[in-house]
């Protein structure tokens, strides 16, 4: 946004004004300034306002341009090494900008506006040292707010010295490492990495040059020459930085990572890796088996995991059973997930619901072959994990943002005074839970509000509230622990005296036609006084009751 700033002339005074351009506004503008005869009321727009720390990428350039007017002397001065002025005018085409270097190579210049080529990473000084013969004043702002800078007196002149610091951040250099089974991997040399369908690498990103904010690794099909890789030949990929990469087709592939630095008011940035060995899946000598929880998703289909792809198949129902609490169901299909060849995913020609107990086994006797032509081996009664949705966000069921959503309550009658803390010491869910310590019989309170993810109860339905508790230690119990619905005042009380040293879940069902729009969480004293209470509580969950018919 571009800020109007304003030149005034004042008896004996005048109030100076120092402008610094960025480079995408000088691209045709003169070297010299000549100032106006008359000094009246003038307007000026800048770009980047008066900030006291710039950012730029390396082997880039700033134009700082001095609009102040009546000066005695004035010079800009390089204070730091790397750094070189430009002969202007430069255009936005102009990409070699060796080739505007003033030589010889002064750390001076007596120009109005200067072009600074900055050639090494870190931060930068230039410098603006001019003298006038009255006192004048230098109004900025830095962003917040105007201030005010005056002349200082030295010689027998005004001086305004201003020096403008830069970071000059550096270019990405890749740095990397790959490791399979633990052992790290020459992947700077032209050698095959072999790796079994199933099997994964371990890819390391290690840069600090450039300061990245983040990467992107990629798996694809090995280019041919002279043919330009797509987006449709990447088939897998992650943006952690130790990213444990499953390689489940057979083939040669080509790995590779891009480093990028992003932000804002910070140059942006990239730079591409590909490793040099090319990686060769082949078949596995293990197992074709099960490789994970076995799931119901929301449109009911159940889906089985496998250690590696299935090639095409049809017709396999007959050798899958499935139990609903203790009945086999009839299945109406088999399938392949449609972009993920590891996933079976098994329908039922009868719907399910929530808290039905389902199985699902496999005989072995089917046609069903991974890619790399194993047989899958056959299980029994696995358990299938229902499908279900927690109507509180995850900040506030189980604390995933750290706790921002959560904090100490005051209503008329009480404030928090027991001690609180988000930790991953112990959750029942996620990484974090909820400590609160009850200490002389100090009350423990804390609300979550709800905002936007406000929840509107439908009538006629029935819902259930539960949490989960870890009592720690206690040695003379508090009179009660509860979980508060607002607006409405309704109580879910529980109580504390509970088996310590695991996790505990308690529930409660109700009916409600308000809007929950606050939780409200408390652990109250005993009528002594004395109570003391530790414990964590985490899955803070709401959601209506499904019932089979």
């Amino acid at each position: 946004m571009f800020k109007e700033i304003k030149i005034y002339k004042m008896k004996n005074k005048l109030i100076l004004l120092m402008f610094l351009v960025v480079g995408a506004l000088i691209g045709c503008q003169d070297d010299d300034y000549e100032p106006p005869t008359d000094l009246t009321d003038v307007g000026f727009y800048l770009s980047t306002g008066q900030a006291k720390e710039l950012n730029i990428a390396l082997n880039n350039f700033i134009s700082f341009s001095d609009l102040s007017y009546g000066t005695t002397s004035h010079e800009w001065q390089l204070k730091s090494t790397g750094l070189t002025f430009l002969k202007g005018p430069i255009k936005r085409q102009d990409s070699i900008l060796e080739n505007f270097i003033i030589e010889p190579r002064e750390q001076v210049s007596n120009a109005k506006t200067v072009h600074v080529y900055f050639q090494e990473a870190g931060m930068k000084e230039v410098r603006l040292y001019n003298t006038f013969k009255d006192s004048v004043t230098f109004r900025g702002n830095n962003g917040v707010e105007d201030y005010f800078v005056g002349s200082e007196r030295i010689n027998g002149q005004w001086v305004i010295d201003t020096t403008f610091s830069v970071k000059v951040w550096d270019t990405i250099a890749p740095v990397i490492k790959v490791r399979q089974n633990g052992l790290e991997i020459d992947h700077t040399s032209t050698d095959t990495i072999y790796v079994e369908a199933g099997d994964f690498l371990e890819f390391e990103d290690l840069t600090t040059q450039g300061e990245p904010t983040g990467r992107n690794w990629f798996v694809r099909y090995m280019p041919k020459e002279g043919v330009p890789s797509t987006p449709e030949d990447v088939v897998a990929g992650s943006s952690e930085q130790v990213a444990n990469i499953i390689f489940k087709k057979l083939g040669v592939f080509q790995a590779g990572v891009n480093v990028v630095r992003s932000g804002q008011n910070i140059p942006g940035g990239s730079a591409r890796y590909i490793i040099t060995s090319p990686i060769k899946v082949i078949p596995s000598s293990k197992p074709f088996v099960v490789s994970g929880d076995v799931i119901e998703l929301e449109d009911e289909t159940i889906q089985v995991p496998f250690n590696g792809e299935f090639a095409p198949f049809v017709g396999q129902e007959p050798y899958f059973k499935v139990t609903v609490n203790g009945t086999d169901f009839s299945i109406a299909s088999v399938e392949l997930h449609p972009t993920d060849a590891t996933l079976l995913q098994i329908k039922l020609n009868d719907p399910i619901y929530r808290p039905d107990v389902i199985t699902v086994s496999y005989d072995g006797n089917g046609t069903l072959e991974s890619t790399d032509t194993r047989k899958p081996v056959a299980f029994t009664d696995l358990p299938v994990i229902m499908h279900d949705v927690n109507m509180l966000p995850p900040a506030i069921a189980s604390f995933e943002d750290g706790g921002n959503r959560w904090g100490p309550f005051t209503p008329a009658w009480g404030e928090n005074q027991g001690d609180y803390e988000f930790t991953t010491d112990k959750a029942f869910k996620g990484d974090y839970s909820m400590k609160l310590t009850m200490e002389d019989g100090k009350r423990c309170a804390m609300r979550s509000m709800l905002n936007t993810d406000a929840i509107t109860f439908e009538a006629g339905k029935k819902y259930v509230m539960r949490f989960s508790m870890y009592l720690e230690s206690s040695t003379n119990l508090p009179s009660e622990i509860s979980l508060w619905r607002l607006q409405e005042w309704a109580n879910f009380w529980v109580n504390p005296d509970q088996v310590r040293g695991q996790w505990v879940t308690v529930e409660k069902e109700f009916t409600s036609t308000g809007v929950l729009s606050q939780l409200y969480f408390r652990i109250l004293p005993n009528g002594a006084g004395n109570s003391d209470y530790v414990a964590y509580f985490d899955n803070f969950y709401i959601n209506d009751v499904e019932e089979r018919p």
